[in-house]
């Protein structure tokens, strides 16, 4: 894990996926797009990653799935399958300086909730036969972090908030196109800016680990 000692970036990701509605638990989602931010520890960007992914099992994208991301069939038809381009985002990662290695791992790896780890990576490294990274195994959920820095901002539902929710409550405007891969990491990136805000010291720290046998659990 990224412990307070060697982390000395942050690595903000996004993740689109293939969807159904109504929502079926024998659904396998695959990733059709990845968005990343590169932060140094004082939130300054160093550089970013977008691509499109193409999907193996369920090629044609579903209408809810086109209208909800905005990610063309043409958009995922022309991309690369996903360890091609994961390949590629790794070598960005470590160009940009970032060590993968365990134990030596110098950045904290951050995203909105845990479904990115714990369903979309999970399920797309089952599919494409390769090994869950190991830099991702322990996270920043930027939803706790924000509940850890405004606990009086929770919702009443009990359920988390969304980037909506937390850009709203501090007051930020929300930029781009929702539930597309790079916007939405560049409005975690701002959420985090909002909270250095409120409380300069923060550190972002790894505040989950994958779980095993995970499942998806949908609300109505």
């Amino acid at each position: 894990m990224a412990s307070r000692l060697n982390s000395k970036y942050y690595l903000v990701c996004d993740l689109e996926s293939t969807c159904v509605y109504p929502r079926q638990q024998d659904w396998e989602p695959e990733i059709i797009e990845i968005g990343a931010v590169l932060l140094n520890k004082q939130l300054k960007q160093i550089s970013e990653f977008q691509e499109y992914v193409c999907p193996n099992v369920n090629r044609r994208l579903t209408r809810y799935c086109l209208d909800l991301t905005k990610i063309t069939q043409r958009d995922v038809d022309r991309a690369d399958p996903f360890p091609d381009v994961y390949g590629r985002m790794v070598k960005w990662m470590t160009e940009n300086g970032l060590n993968l290695q365990p134990g030596s791992q110098n950045f904290t790896f951050i995203t909105d909730g845990i479904f990115d780890c714990n369903q979309y990576i999970r399920n797309q490294c089952k599919l494409s036969k390769i090994a869950f990274p190991e830099w991702a195994k322990h996270y920043g959920n930027i939803k706790k972090h924000f509940t850890s820095v405004l606990p009086y901002m929770r919702r009443t539902d009990g359920r988390s908030n969304s980037i909506t929710d937390m850009m709203e409550k501090l007051k930020l405007p929300v930029e781009g196109q929702l539930h597309r891969a790079l916007d939405d990491a560049q409005q975690v990136v701002k959420i985090m800016k909002g909270l250095r805000d409120i409380r300069p010291t923060f550190d972002f720290t790894a505040n989950e680990t994958i779980k095993p046998y995970w499942r998806m659990k949908f609300f109505d």
